[in-house]
């Protein structure tokens, strides 16, 4: 059973990528509490940086931040595992961050992406 007019995944699957996302978000809360109590100038900064990614960046970002692997985002998205790899990569070096949550959130912050 699919879950919408053209969603691919059945109910089961999207049910399983809710549940990687509110595991995900912990992480992420965790690393913005530090980020806010160490340095709050710092957060200013981020938000007047000119850092800016590619559409297909963005929704790769965004697709993180639901909690998709680099498989899922791959099927997804219609495209190798190794391409998401690849643009992972070129995200991680433009928000200079080391993480996929630090990515999540430093892409929102700047207002590269909206999660909902």
């Amino acid at each position: 059973m699919s879950v919408g007019a053209g969603c691919p995944h059945t109910t089961t699957q999207v049910m399983t990528m809710l549940m990687l996302t509110r595991q995900a978000f912990p992480a992420l809360r965790h690393e913005t509490g530090i980020a806010r109590s160490y340095n709050p100038p710092a957060l200013e900064a981020m938000k007047d940086s000119d850092v800016s990614l590619s559409a297909r960046e963005r929704t790769i970002v965004l697709l993180m931040g639901h909690g998709l692997s680099n498989k899922m985002i791959a099927r997804e998205l219609t495209i190798a595992p190794e391409t998401v790899k690849s643009h992972a990569k070129r995200i991680f070096l433009k928000l200079t961050v080391q993480t996929r949550a630090q990515a999540v959130y430093r892409a929102s912050i700047l207002g590269l992406i909206a999660l909902r």
